[in-house]
């Protein structure tokens, strides 16, 4: 290569790192990225199979004057439905109220994301970080972060993404209103879920407990910190706790007990069984992960020694594997969502790994700690926290999608500190963990819009239209015009065991405490009993009832394994008027019963 040849390149490239060093220009693409994303994805989002509408239907019901724990049973913390109930209240009824506010929130993640990566590297890493980020948000399942199961998740994500950037500004600024703020943080993180409260909680405990010993904070700074985040969430459940007992808040809602023994805990095992094969699994993952990092460091010191021929011929050899690679993923995304696992499926415990090493070099407590590292720090321990509760399916494409996508974002700009940062002592390292980074939010963006691109249909009703995948939609069409056609706007029905999001499409409401029931919620026949009662009460004229078994909580079919005498009440006061059965192998059966006259 000739010198002038030699000059051009190193101008070329220093012309790039300007432009992508450029504050404006990462969020601006990421932006841009996002915009793409919402389009391409539109009204995919959720899985009408699933627990789709859980969320939408309690802030409904808010909006109505209900509060949860009093009025319905609600197993997170309340800031999700009182936040929807204010979105119905000022959108109206049906499901658009919901997918906005789920747009906001997931598009202030994907920026939160940005913001706390480009702190702990530099814009790119902070636009590579969003990128990973949106794929997830905006993908067409059960977990999107506009549509998801509970927006308790996605709440809990987005105050954790807060707290930690109160952590940055608050190490950089030394003002205390970013502490106070922080200290909000925790207390808001506190009514929505628990594994994101207890994540914020040990990050605090640790970040503080350091700061203090290297004589960075005292007394004071604890004490503006502690205040924001015990009063609210005591002021908040206090109030509850003047109308319901501490056990039905805690064993009834917070921690349903029986709900978890019969049907709960099935799903709770196969995320974290906290068994010796789970961990030598998770340990592997480490280890293939850290062999990579490796191979990929010392090519990066092959490439940096530049010895003419060698170098163009390694050079050549890079760019023709990443062909193939592309080649491969495109040919086969299948096989690209099963090898990603091994990508992501470390993350744990890297985190835990991490955090240990970084308390380490904490541990004389010398005041030469500069923001990055806290920041660092207090990530590193959130997101172990975090991951912990799902490391055994730390998955993020898989097929059946994953709790692990909520812990992403947390994720996310620590897999760039690591890779863009304390992986990159050179030039050429740099450039290869950009291009590695690049393709994981590629292959993320990628399948998720392959899976977006299955749902082609549409369900339509009075409240707003929801996406399935055709030979889902024509049940779910059928179901909701037999409601419309059959019952009046508002009037109650019976929807189980899930379809909650139908309410809502349908406008109609739901007489129960109970805003679904899956197996387990109604654990005796006194409880059976005692729905039966307030369905007649209500006079429930119309049942849609979904008949799959529900192999994830452990149980067969409705009426089969759970709820028998709800099942037999519904055969004996109701006519089945259809059964609405779809055209594919994983398509739902409906049974449309309809109340017989006296």
């Amino acid at each position: 290569m000739s010198a002038h040849a030699v000059t051009l390149e190193q101008t070329r490239a220093s012309r790039l790192r300007l432009l992508l060093a450029r504050p404006e220009v990462a969020p601006l693409a990421l932006g841009c990225l996002t915009l793409a994303l919402v389009a391409i994805t539109w009204n995919t989002w959720g899985n009408p199979g699933n627990d789709t509408g859980y969320d939408t239907l309690a802030g409904i019901r808010v909006a109505h004057g209900q509060l949860p724990y009093i009025d319905f049973t609600y197993y997170y913390g309340p800031l999700a439905p009182f936040a929807l109930g204010l979105a119905s209240l000022i959108g109206g009824s049906g499901m658009w109220p919901a997918v906005a506010f789920g747009l906001a929130v997931a598009v202030a993640i994907v920026f939160a994301t940005y913001a706390l990566a480009a702190a702990l590297s530099n814009p790119l890493g902070g636009f590579l970080a969003g990128a990973i980020t949106a794929a997830v948000a905006f993908a067409a399942n059960t977990l999107s972060f506009v549509d998801p199961h509970t927006f308790s998740a996605t709440l809990g994500v987005l105050l954790t993404l807060l707290f930690l950037l109160c952590v940055q500004r608050f190490a950089t600024e030394h003002t205390t209103q970013w502490l106070i703020v922080a200290g909000a943080a925790l207390g808001l993180v506190c009514l929505t879920r628990f594994e994101f409260a207890l994540a914020v909680a040990a990050a605090s405990v640790v970040w503080l407990t350091l700061r203090v010993r290297a004589g960075l904070s005292g007394r004071r700074d604890v004490g503006l910190f502690v205040l924001p985040a015990v009063v609210i969430p005591a002021a908040v459940y206090g109030a509850f706790l003047s109308a319901v007992s501490v056990h039905d808040l805690l064993l009834e809602n917070l921690y349903p007990r029986d709900f978890l023994q019969a049907a709960g805990n099935h799903v709770l095992r196969f995320r974290t069984p906290w068994t010796i094969s789970s961990f030598v699994s998770l340990g592997s993952k480490l280890v293939l992960y850290a062999v990579g990092v490796a191979l990929v460091l010392f090519v990066a010191r092959l490439l940096e020694q530049r010895r003419g021929r060698f170098h163009r011929l390694l050079v050549v050899g890079l760019g023709l594997g990443a062909v193939v690679m592309l080649a491969a993923a495109i040919a086969d995304p299948e096989a690209l969502r099963h090898g990603l696992q091994y990508a992501y499926g470390w993350i744990p415990a890297g985190a835990a790994l991490g955090a240990v090493l970084l308390i380490w070099r904490r541990r004389h407590g010398d005041a030469g700690w500069s923001p990055v590292d806290q920041t660092e720090l207090a990530t590193a321990v959130a997101l172990t926290v975090a991951a912990g509760s799902c490391y055994a399916a730390f998955y993020i494409d898989a097929f059946k999608p994953q709790m692990a996508v909520y812990v992403l974002p947390l994720a996310a700009p620590l897999l760039v500190r690591l890779h863009l940062g304390r992986l990159a002592p050179s030039r050429s390292a740099t450039v290869l963990w950009v291009a590695w980074l690049a393709f994981l939010a590629a292959a993320t963006v990628g399948l998720a819009l392959k899976d977006a691109s299955a749902d082609t249909a549409t369900v339509r009703g009075s409240g707003g239209v929801i996406s399935a995948r055709p030979a889902e939609a024509s049940v779910y069409q059928s179901a909701v015009a037999a409601i419309e056609s059959r019952t009046r706007p508002g009037e109650p029905l019976l929807l189980a065991p899930q379809l909650t999001w139908m309410y809502a499409l349908t406008e109609r409401t739901n007489p129960l405490r109970q805003l679904s029931l899956l197996p387990g919620v109604l654990n005796t026949p006194a409880q059976e009993r005692q729905v039966i009662g307030r369905l007649n009460h209500a006079g429930v004229r119309l049942a849609v009832i979904d008949v799959h078994p529900f192999v994830d909580y452990g149980h067969g079919a409705f009426g089969v394994t759970f709820d028998r005498l709800l099942a037999r009440w519904i055969h004996r006061d109701f006519s089945r008027v259809a059964t609405l059965v779809g055209g594919g192998a994983d398509s739902p059966t409906l049974e449309i019963w309809s109340r017989r006259t006296t």
